[in-house]
């Protein structure tokens, strides 16, 4: 398939991360109140619109789904956007997609909005239809759209829209509003960005009509602007209404930063309160959601150009997770509010740790889990196993008495999560860890470049050690003498990479990827990397980055294939900027002295030189030594790397789980 991505957001001189202060005048001015249209939000954090399947199958609002808005509304947000919610039957997403395409739809919201704004928040409800960015199972035949023209991604053919349904559209996002409004929301956002209906009507891109509703800018923009007119005159000139827009497409022939500026004019003109200006369609996704290979702030720029175009507020979007961040976009007057989404998922009380140092919030990591989870389930968050029970409380560990010993033997993620969350139901803990220092594989994981994130969220782990009463002994083993008084035993002693033996490499070092990682003057000039799952293509990406000429080994056909699939796109565009040869599909990996052959389908490659083997194909579980598990009078749990080899996300939520009642 050939996509018509134009360009990136940014050029790769912006740099990834922006390493700035954060001072108290930035902590005002974050927190500081400002007004859209008729209400005053308490401060300029907004949270945008995610999905998050925690309602029920037929798209209602329920408890789950409230607890989750409600404790970032507790947290500080000014703004809560709910997550698309679908005002016509042919517009769903997914099947789950919220809806209040029918009145009794619409109740639903009332003790969501009430919840919210009972914390201080207000709520708009997210207006949306998907247009030919959905599938014909979820929509119950072709998908609608402005142009019978398929979105790349999705490919079902969608049936051009005659005059009759677009007034019908009208007419369903502007009961969609009523509905809000009747339930008690203080405003609506209207989707129309990323390649949705209202989207999909303002570009040229997908909009190849010659009609009322097609042609130039103003007939391009004509729904939409009939869209905002019409909940103006059924809902009041008071009720605030959000034009989420994409000012650029980033594909060839789509919306740019000068049409947007065109459309950003009309919908103030037809009345929008607030222009949230965001970027991309399906087809340029994966910049969409910026990952932690792009910059931090990417769209910064549209938005700024927006705003000086326009008379009302506008609302920036796009990896501003940390405060720092936010508040320099703030600053620079790029935009009047800024939208925190992943970053709120990660830790709802973001904006209560604020002070004149900084956040002391849970990081978010930028990996697009969340994303990636919505597929057909909830939410989910690789560092917030709570992310979905909010309303849970921590408690006593399964099994074993209030108040009782624990013994935690592991200090990387899964470990160290599980002693916290020990301490803070209150048993006695000790820690132990055989490395003289905390953390296991995340200093890996951190090492690879735009993975500051994740050191961010190991020196976060540390330090919710140190605020709890934790016992930590590091630099041995775990002993049986350690399991004096203990009641039950976290086993979260990770793992380490499986060794293997390729023919005739007895002259080449073998190197395990950890070792290579952390003393990469071991590996070599030219190393082969065997194994390219995740942990073999990052640790290729760094011995490159390194200035190592790198030859990456997969036996299967996906390169990292048990990453993200944006993180996966982006790891191979890095991959192929630092020179790494990248072989998939290998059937036989031998050696002739340093000369590696591979052989494969269409493939017999002969590579002299090779300095390593760095050992990446699979991790093996660190078992109980049965000196501990007969010797302890009590429970054994095992969790992390320790149990299967797999991500934080699975290291973290398997020893939440232990806490939950």
């Amino acid at each position: 398939m050939t996509l018509a991505i134009r360009l990136p957001p940014n050029p790769p001189a912006i740099p990834r991360v922006w390493a700035g202060e954060f001072s108290e005048a930035d902590r005002q001015l974050l927190l500081s109140p400002a007004r859209i249209g008729s209400i005053e939000l308490r401060c300029r954090v907004v949270q945008p619109a995610m999905e998050t399947n925690l309602g029920t199958k037929e798209g209602r609002v329920t408890e789950r789904l409230i607890d989750y808005y409600g404790a970032r509304a507790d947290g500080g947000v000014g703004l809560l956007i709910v997550e698309n919610t679908s005002v016509h039957s042919t517009g769903r997403v997914t099947s789950g997609m919220l809806r209040i395409e029918t009145d009794e739809d619409g109740a639903a919201f009332a003790p969501l909005a009430e919840r919210v704004q009972a914390a201080g928040a207000k709520l708009f409800v997210q207006l949306s239809h998907a247009g030919r960015q959905t599938l014909s199972d979820f929509v119950g035949g072709p998908p609608w759209a402005p142009s019978p023209i398929p979105c790349p991604i999705m490919k079902d053919t969608p049936r051009e829209m005659t005059g009759d349904d677009v007034h019908e559209l009208i007419d369903a996002f502007v009961a969609g509003a009523r509905r809000a409004q009747a339930a008690g929301a203080d405003g609506v956002e209207l989707h129309a960005a990323h390649g949705y209906l209202l989207c999909g009507f303002l570009s040229p891109y997908s909009n190849q009509r010659d009609d009322a509703w097609g042609g130039d800018t103003a007939r391009r923009c004509a729904f939409p602007a009939a869209v905002v007119r019409g909940i103006k005159e059924v809902c009041g000139a008071e009720f605030p209404v959000s034009v989420r827009m994409s000012a650029d497409e980033y594909v060839q022939g789509g919306i740019d930063e000068d049409e947007a500026v065109r459309i950003a004019e009309r919908m103030v003109e037809a009345g929008a309160d607030v222009l949230h200006v965001s970027a991309c369609n399906y087809e340029s996704m994966f910049w969409n959601i910026p990952t932690y290979f792009l910059p931090e702030a990417p769209f910064v720029s549209l938005a700024a150009r927006v705003r000086r175009a326009v008379s009302v507020p506008v609302i920036s979007v796009g990896r501003l997770h940390r405060p720092e961040v936010a508040a320099r976009v703030l600053r620079s007057g790029a935009a009047d509010f800024v939208s925190i989404g992943r970053g709120l998922i990660a830790d709802p009380n973001l904006l209560k740790g604020l002070d004149g140092a900084g956040a002391t919030a849970r990081p978010c990591l930028a990996c697009n889990r969340c994303i990636a989870s919505i597929n057909g389930a909830r939410l989910e968050c690789t560092v917030n196993p709570d992310v979905g029970f909010e309303s849970a409380r921590v408690g006593a560990l399964r099994g074993v008495p209030s108040g009782a010993r624990i013994l935690v033997v592991g200090g990387g993620p899964a470990g160290m999560e599980a002693a916290v969350r020990a301490a803070q139901a209150g048993h006695p803990v000790t820690l132990v860890d055989r490395r003289p220092v905390l953390g296991g594989q995340l200093d890996l994981a951190a090492m690879p470049p735009g993975k500051e994130p994740v050191q961010w969220y190991l020196d976060w782990l540390v330090r919710q050690v140190g605020e709890v009463d934790i016992d930590v002994v590091l630099g041995r083993d775990a002993e049986a003498a350690d399991l004096s008084g203990v009641a039950g035993l976290i086993w979260a002693a990770g793992s380490s990479p499986t060794p293997r033996a390729v023919p005739g490499a007895e002259d080449v070092p073998h190197i395990p990827l950890d070792v290579a990682m952390r003393t990469p003057a071991l590996a070599g000039a030219r190393p082969l990397v065997f194994g390219g799952g995740a942990g073999g293509a990052e640790c290729a990406h760094q011995l490159a980055h390194d200035g190592a000429h790198v030859v990456l080994v997969e036996l299967k056909r996906k390169i990292a294939r048990d990453l993200m699939p944006s993180l996966r796109y982006h790891l191979a565009e890095e991959l192929e900027h630092e020179g790494v040869r990248s072989f998939v599909q290998v059937r036989s990996l031998s050696f002739d002295g340093d000369t590696a052959h591979l052989e494969g389908r269409k493939l017999d490659e002969r590579i002299p030189g090779i300095t390593s083997v760095v050992l990446a194909a699979g991790r093996t579980a660190a078992p109980v030594p049965a000196a501990l598990s007969e010797a302890l009078d009590g429970p054994v749990f095992v969790v992390g790397d320790a149990q299967r080899p797999a991500s934080i996300f699975e290291a973290v939520t398997e020893s939440a789980e232990l806490f939950r009642g």
